[in-house]
């Protein structure tokens, strides 16, 4: 499960001994949550673990429909047509490292080449990256390392809303968001806590027997 945004608001201010909201407004609690996700995303992408995992997938004749239909909706502005192996297609906005590419076809793990070179027309095993952009000659799918999105003002109020961190993790964004609105001086301690917390839970998930399903093919 991930972490529920509303639930957490309630721990931090109840840690900071605010829960008629007279000490710290929303904002305030929205700014020292989103910096604790910032700290986050700069602890290694949380020491290259899967927690971040996502895929996306990249069908071209897919994709070239819902341009199709954008276009039909919106004659004045249209966008450009995907041609993966032409003019390629745009990297996830998330994305902090990449995991593997994979041929959609058959799961089969895709090589790169330099961004100078041209994708061989020939093969569907090639791919490359430059300027933001992905190429290849196939379908194809991209596991990557997604960055952890930070939080809108709406978002404390909505039932709904999630950081998308297991649900163990609460523990460690409530103790450094009250950290961070405290307006703690040493962010030396905040940054060794995450690093302690984010090493025990990873290792912890690395070594468990739980069997994760993966999201590719083998």
């Amino acid at each position: 499960m991930a972490i529920n945004v509303k639930r957490l608001v309630y721990k931090i201010r109840y840690k900071v001994k605010d829960m008629d909201a007279a000490r710290y407004s929303d904002y305030e609690i929205l700014e020292s949550v989103n910096e604790c996700i910032r700290y986050l995303n700069q602890e290694k992408s949380i020491k290259n673990s899967d927690f971040l995992e996502k895929i996306k997938h990249y069908v071209q004749e897919d994709m070239n429909a819902e341009v199709r239909e954008y276009n039909e909706l919106h004659p004045e502005e249209p966008k450009e047509y995907y041609d993966f192996p032409v003019t390629g297609a745009e990297l996830p906005e998330d994305l902090i490292t990449l995991v593997d590419i994979m041929r959609t076809k058959d799961g089969y793990h895709m090589s790169p080449i330099p961004a100078v070179e041209q994708i061989n027309p020939h093969t569907q095993g090639q791919y490359k990256i430059t300027n933001g952009r992905i190429y290849a000659n196939t379908d194809f799918d991209m596991l990557y390392r997604a960055e952890i999105a930070t939080l809108q003002l709406s978002d404390l109020s909505d039932d709904t809303a999630i950081i998308e961190l297991p649900e163990v993790f609460t523990e460690l964004v409530t103790k450094v968001s009250t950290m961070i609105l405290l307006n703690s001086p040493d962010t030396d301690v905040m940054l060794r806590e995450i690093e302690r917390v984010a090493d025990y839970l990873v290792s912890g998930r690395r070594y468990n027997n739980i069997k994760v399903r993966m999201p590719f093919k083998v």
